[in-house]
């Protein structure tokens, strides 16, 4: 690894990242426009939260890193132990700001690098919204069905995580041009509905929820964790195509994803569900979901 000045670190109390082997300061850190992340767009991104400033279920995390990196054939990256000691120094080299923050967010980045010869791996750190994340989990946030199609993922699974996302950048200009706060649906090739930029998607029918088949979306390292918190309060779960006309009728519409842990839909295409409030299911979710988050970091 390249050997960079320790001093150099110490020259800000702001935020430290990780590039290719140094600690930089935050604003310094760059991707060279001749790597394949830059050229091709073949990044590997991993997205990763604290609660109460300690990371939060990082060995899912950590084994869909690994999937996605194999599958785009990113080589030459740290073991699996090294990464999650890179991860923790992190957080102590800037625990300084961490705690002007409250809980952040991380996020790993790795591409084949120049030529493929090289990974390129980037760590940093980022602010999360903590006020939106309280405002969505308790008023919720409304939803478009955009015209926006998945890519087949006969170009690629879409259970990993990459930051090739034009799709789901189109989708979020379109629900935003109807409301700011919006988030965009996008569509499968048989038009039943997938998931948004920033979450997965699950409805509430009767009692039962119902999510999206697997292979249909990224798979939510949170969605994983809220449904073992179903089964634990014995709510079945059921993944199937679901149509946008069921999306718009559903009795609740859950979200899930890092940031944000579990909030609602207020409405979608403009019809509220659940009168714009968060139904039982949701607030059985959260409760359960909070006490899970607890009990993991004390456990520590």
């Amino acid at each position: 690894m390249m050997q960079c000045n320790p001093n150099e670190s110490e020259s800000t109390p702001q935020r430290i990242s990780f590039a290719d082997g140094c600690w930089l300061p935050h604003d310094k850190i760059s991707i060279n426009v001749e790597d394949t992340g830059i050229r091709q767009g073949v990044v590997a991104v991993e997205r990763l939260r604290t609660y109460h400033q300690q990371l939060f279920s990082i060995d899912r995390h950590l084994d869909r890193w690994r999937r996605t990196t194999e599958t785009l054939a990113i080589e030459g990256l740290p073991p699996r132990a090294e990464i999650a000691g890179l991860m923790s120094e992190l957080l102590e080299r800037n625990s300084e700001w961490v705690r002007s923050q409250g809980d952040v967010g991380i996020t790993m980045l790795a591409t084949p690098g120049i030529a493929a010869s090289n990974a390129t791996l980037l760590l940093h750190l980022n602010p999360l919204h903590h006020e939106q994340i309280e405002q969505r989990q308790h008023l919720g946030q409304p939803l478009f069905i955009t015209p926006v199609v998945q890519p087949d993922s006969l170009s690629w699974p879409r259970g990993i995580k990459t930051r090739a996302r034009i799709h789901y950048y189109l989708a979020d200009r379109h629900a935003r041009s109807q409301d700011p706060d919006s988030v965009g649906v996008l569509l499968d090739q048989d038009g039943s509905i997938t998931e948004t930029s920033i979450a997965n998607l699950a409805i509430v029918k009767s009692g039962q929820i119902l999510s999206p088949p697997t292979d249909r979306v990224l798979g939510g390292i949170t969605q994983t964790i809220v449904e073992t918190v179903a089964e634990r309060l014995s709510l079945p779960w059921q993944k199937q195509p679901i149509s946008p006309d069921e999306l718009t009728s559903a009795d609740e519409v859950l979200l899930m994803g890092t940031d944000g842990g579990v909030w609602f839909a207020n409405s979608v295409d403009g019809t509220p569900i659940s009168d714009g409030k968060p139904g039982q299911i949701l607030l059985q979710l959260q409760a359960e979901l909070d006490a899970l988050v607890k009990a993991s970091q004390s456990a520590k």
